[in-house]
């Protein structure tokens, strides 16, 4: 006869494999419209998939006059971060590539269209995951990195040759989720003790490019609200001062011209990420 806890472990085990069987099925099918006339931006939270950020990137990109489809792209197949830094690498892998089919899917029905992606610590390895899995000619506009715990020294040549614009890196030496945890528990490209993009930039060995463009924080942004923790360059002000410019277009539309949200989740308290 099986003890309690042998039982309640067997159980957590089926639950678990249960959990990422259905998140794996349901994928993004509810996120975004594919008739949107002026684009997509995908917002990819980080470990936990906690919402840190879903409102305010929603409602910056709103009030700066963004017009394109938001979408919410979740990933997490536990929703405990330490669990996804770790041994939800895999999935994180495989939502990824996934992510990068359905982009490579909508531009071929629409090339004229830009597709942004915006990304928090765990979730820049999800984004850049992304990029290396688009199937030419489709190519990403931007990709925006806030908090990032990619490796620093990550190899970016194939996620590159499938951005048409720039890599964004905000980084900051004050965050102390990648001074600390994130050290311990490993990037999410799995290098325990390194340095991650989101305190020194992203700096791949061996790589020459202006296709990186590697913010440092400074005080000068603590008036819209990033004071240099780990995920608050997503406050509305900073999106609306600072991130629009990666995403919005010179010309964007009038005010009036419809746009689809796929935006639902609430904000969340600040403390973790």
């Amino acid at each position: 006869m099986r003890s309690p806890a042998n039982h309640s472990a067997t159980l957590l085990v089926g639950l678990g494999g249960l959990t990422i069987a259905v998140f794996l099925l349901v994928g993004c099918e509810a996120g975004g419209s594919s008739t949107d006339p002026f684009g997509r931006t995908y917002y990819i939270d980080g470990a936990g998939n906690w919402g840190y950020g879903v409102a305010e990137i929603h409602q910056g990109l709103r009030r700066a006059g963004y017009r394109g489809s938001i979408i919410n792209y979740t990933w997490s197949p536990t929703f405990n971060p330490a669990l996804d830094q770790t041994v939800g690498r895999p999935v994180a892998h495989l939502r990824g590539a996934d992510l990068g089919k359905e982009i490579t899917a909508y531009l071929a029905k629409y090339p004229d269209h830009e597709v942004n992606i915006i990304c928090l610590s765990a979730g820049t390895g999800v984004g850049v995951w992304a990029c290396e899995n688009i199937q030419p000619p489709a190519k990403l506009h931007n990709l925006v990195m806030l908090g990032s715990s990619l490796s620093s020294d990550y190899d970016m040549r194939q996620a590159l040759a499938n951005v048409a614009g720039r890599v964004y890196v905000y980084h900051s030496t004050g965050d102390m989720v990648l001074q600390g945890p994130v050290r311990t528990l490993g990037t999410i490209d799995g290098k325990l003790g390194a340095d991650a993009a989101g305190l020194v930039g992203l700096r791949p060995r061996g790589l020459k490019t202006d296709k990186i463009v590697n913010i440092p924080w400074s005080s000068r942004y603590e008036r819209y609200g990033w004071t240099g923790a780990h995920t608050d360059a997503t406050s509305e002000p900073f999106v609306i001062a600072e991130l629009s410019k990666h995403i919005v277009s010179p010309a964007a539309p009038p005010a009036d011209a419809p746009a689809k949200t796929a935006i639902s989740e609430p904000a969340r308290p600040r403390a973790g990420g």
